[in-house]
């Protein structure tokens, strides 16, 4: 009996094996319990708006100890496991992004689909050092996921199709209508070779910047006219446009033509900002605050309290919402499970 007891104890012990979390919600898997109701209903909110504009599945989920689930090498290799083992994203395009906060262990991951190419993975490690990491340093998580996924949405802007990423219609009809009125095929080798380099979304804030950097004529006159600087421009905008640019929902470029004492102001609205139009001055300087008064369980709706105030006119409103069931396997909105996808490793990773 002993000899025997003895071989038992002498033989190998089985591997413990990898196993990953089940998710409740294809947006956010608060597991660690580090985010305030606030910030989730806010950052759901900004996964709901990708989701629907960009068709793209983007979901943050926060761990205590990912080696609760097993022997995990890196964070790198149990987010990507974990990633695949989801499918988050779409299965023909690969385009989804999953960002994860490991909190016992003080480091994060955002993975990538395959889809994006290598040079987005430069693009998020610095969202993380410059967005997540400050604030997590200070203990704040969820205004730190909150700046996290807001500066990654930006920085990962790329249409998909069923082939792989692609140029946009909307850069397709903004690049043919630039190069009609260049008439030369130089803009068009810039712009698209940026594009080959750094993908649509560069190539989006290239035009961008070359349309309201290009020479403007006078219309009175046909004279070039001159953009004043951000110091001199603000004597002939209204307060409500210098609201709009302290916000930095709107910035405005000013030309100005001496001949004939001629001014024209262009506004270009910023790609993401946490302002909105306000229904009474016009301006996209209303704020909104959101707060729950009731959280949403798997057996009935929660309801909040969302307060919108105008940072121009002063004016103010409240509304209350109602906050849907949680699903035991998804959210509501975003269909019953993840589209498949899957990742080869891109991203990037941080520690604090």
């Amino acid at each position: 009996m002993r000899f025997l007891v003895l071989i038992l104890l002498l033989l190998p012990l089985p591997a413990l094996a990898q196993t990953y979390p089940a998710y409740t919600s294809t947006y956010v898997n608060d597991f660690a319990e580090v985010i305030d109701p606030e910030s989730e209903a806010r950052i759901t909110e900004m996964l709901i708006q990708v989701m629907t504009e960009r068709d793209v599945e983007m979901t943050v989920v926060t761990v205590e100890n990912r080696l609760d689930y097993g022997p995990s090498p890196s964070i790198e290799a149990f987010a990507t496991g974990l990633f695949n083992f989801w499918g988050v994203g779409d299965a023909k395009r690969n385009d989804g992004i999953l960002i994860l906060i490991d909190h016992s262990n003080r480091d994060m991951r955002i993975e990538l689909g395959r889809g994006y190419p290598p040079v987005f993975d430069d693009r998020v490690k610095r969202v993380i050092d410059h967005h997540f990491i400050p604030w997590f340093k200070q203990g704040d998580y969820g205004e730190g996921i909150k700046a996290g996924v807001a500066e990654t949405i930006k920085r990962t802007w790329l249409e998909f199709d069923d082939t792989g990423y692609t140029i946009s219609s909307r850069l397709k009809l903004e690049g043919d209508n630039a190069l009609r009125s260049a008439g030369s095929g130089g803009l068009f080798a810039w712009i698209f070779g940026a594009l080959g380099l750094t993908g649509a979304g560069s190539g989006l804030f290239i035009l961008r910047r070359w349309r309201r950097n290009r020479p403007k004529k006078c219309a009175l006159c046909g004279r070039k006219m001159v953009r004043l600087s951000e110091e001199a421009d603000d004597a002939w905008l209204s307060h409500g446009q210098k609201v709009e640019e302290s916000l930095k929902s709107k910035d405005y470029d000013v030309w100005y033509c001496a001949h004939d004492d001629h001014v024209e102001i262009e506004g270009y609205n910023a790609w993401f900002s946490g302002h909105s139009a306000c229904d009474n001055c016009g301006f996209r300087t209303l704020h909104s605050q959101r707060s729950v008064i009731t959280s949403a369980t798997k057996s009935s709706t929660g309801r909040a309290k969302v307060r919108y105030d105008c940072r121009n006119c002063d004016h103010s409103h409240t509304e209350f919402v109602t906050i849907p069931i949680k699903s035991s396997s998804s959210s509501s909105s975003s269909g019953s499970s993840f589209g498949g996808g899957s990742s080869s490793g891109g991203g990037a990773s941080g520690s604090w």
